[in-house]
């Protein structure tokens, strides 16, 4: 028997049970719904375009557009200026404005800061203090 990913990457359909037909009348049935997800969750991991547009359209951002700003920081963290594979797309959580991508490390940062510049400089304040 062909496992779950087989069937998504060829986009075969599984034969639905009596029981899926009578879910499907309910409406989508949780077969369905599973083999949907899976077939996602394959489009992710192999097309890097579809994972990176997903991402792009939760911020308001075309691929296009991601990929510009992507070019324009040279494939880097716009903080620690480290290439990294996966870049996080950091944006106001006020104004909901993209201001770049960040390496997952720096994108955490500033959330446990809560985007607060005050905090921030406290704390580098206090790194440059114990630092001898």
């Amino acid at each position: 028997m062909s496992s779950r990913r087989d069937w998504a990457k060829s986009g075969l359909r599984r034969p639905f049970s009596d029981e899926d037909k009578l879910a499907r009348k309910r409406g989508r049935s949780e077969r369905a719904r599973f083999l949907k997800n899976d077939r996602r969750r394959v489009r992710r991991a192999l097309e890097p375009d579809y994972r990176d547009g997903e991402r792009a359209a939760r911020y308001g951002l075309t691929l296009a557009e991601y990929r510009a700003l992507q070019a324009r920081q040279g494939n880097a963290c716009a903080i620690c200026r480290k290439p990294v594979h996966v870049l996080c797309i950091d944006h106001c959580h006020v104004t909901g404005r993209v201001r770049g991508l960040l390496c997952p490390k720096c994108n955490s940062a500033l959330g446990f800061c809560d985007d607060d510049p005050q905090r921030l400089r406290a704390a580098l304040a206090y790194l440059l203090a114990t630092t001898k």
